[in-house]
């Protein structure tokens, strides 16, 4: 019998979000997988540094490379990340206010349209996606300073994504857009360039950033998302058992793992705000107002930047 083994690297931060969801799989696999014979090798990039000795250490920003060349046939990517590299259109998934809700969100990612943006990776990315997971959530905006409400940030820097939907959406809280990797936020926020970040609660401790955060803002504006991908060739030699195997391994384990993220969301908001952190909930009016602005930007972008029906198609799966 045929032994099939992959190397699923881990290189993102929080690790113990990201470790535990090729954890779920690996296990997953393991009771899906009947009588075939498959390993899957969880390693952090550490663990794979010291086991491999690569020639260029694995790192988050490279982790894609490994996985094009084959040498990892299995991770876990921010899906803003893949957008920006291999697949513009999965920019959308960034709209402000895009899905109502979490229900609605499972339904676009595990829906055609989901599907189907994950399947159209540049043709020379050399990665296929299986899944979509959270590995956050909803992004909140946390602030240096004391505030009370949403409008005390109005013209401030705020750190902001690097693409355009994420500057568009600091804009639309009333910031002034200050885009930056998500490492730099906590330099940014320390040393004053940066008066709020766009952020998950998730990432806070594991970053440190609860050392600078006084408030937070619940806006819950976007969604912040990664992507279980593979390899292509190395997918495309596998029986079709096996992938089947793989698939709804995936699936299952994205699944489990965007409920325990939510989880965790509210676990560390409940403890910063035990340490002191004042949580700011948004107004009725400013709800409705904020979500009247993303309408619009959702509707220019639909016009100008992504495929023709895109948006509508997302707007209306209920």
């Amino acid at each position: 019998m045929k032994s099939y083994n992959l190397n699923w690297v881990i290189a993102h931060e929080p690790k113990y979000l990201f470790y535990r969801v090729a954890e779920d799989f690996a296990n997953l696999v393991k009771e899906y997988a009947g009588d075939l014979d498959i390993t899957v090798n969880v390693l952090t990039d550490d663990e794979y540094n010291a086991k491999f000795d690569p020639e260029v250490p694995v790192n988050r920003h490279n982790l894609w490379k490994l996985l094009q060349d084959g040498d990892v046939q299995i991770a876990q990517m921010q899906t803003t990340s893949l957008a920006r590299q291999f697949n513009s259109e999965m920019h959308v998934l960034d709209l402000p206010y895009l899905f109502r809700d979490h229900d609605h969100a499972a339904k676009v990612l595990e829906g055609k349209v989901g599907v189907d943006l994950l399947n159209k990776f540049d043709k020379n990315s050399g990665i296929k996606g299986l899944a979509y997971t959270y590995s956050g959530g909803y992004r909140l905006l946390p602030s240096r300073e004391h505030v009370t409400s949403l409008a005390e940030l109005a013209g401030q820097p705020i750190r902001a994504g690097l693409s355009q939907q994420a500057r568009e959406s600091i804009e639309m809280l009333g910031g002034v857009p200050v885009p930056a990797d998500t490492e730099q936020t906590w330099e940014l926020a320390k040393s004053g360039k940066v008066q709020a970040a766009e952020y998950v609660t998730q990432r806070i401790y594991p970053d440190n950033c609860n050392e600078w955060i006084k408030s937070i803002v619940h806006t819950e504006h976007s969604l912040f998302l990664t992507s279980i991908v593979v390899n292509q060739d190395w997918w495309n030699s596998l029986p079709t058992e096996v992938q089947s195997v793989f698939m709804k391994a995936a699936l299952q384990a994205a699944r489990n793992e965007r409920a325990l993220s939510l989880k965790d969301g509210e676990y560390h908001l409940r403890k910063l705000e035990s340490e002191g952190v004042n949580i700011v909930y948004l107004s009725e009016e400013e709800e409705a107002e904020l979500h009247s602005r993303a309408a619009k930007i959702r509707a220019t972008h639909a016009k100008t930047v992504f495929s023709p029906g895109l948006v509508e198609a997302i707007e209306n799966i209920h």
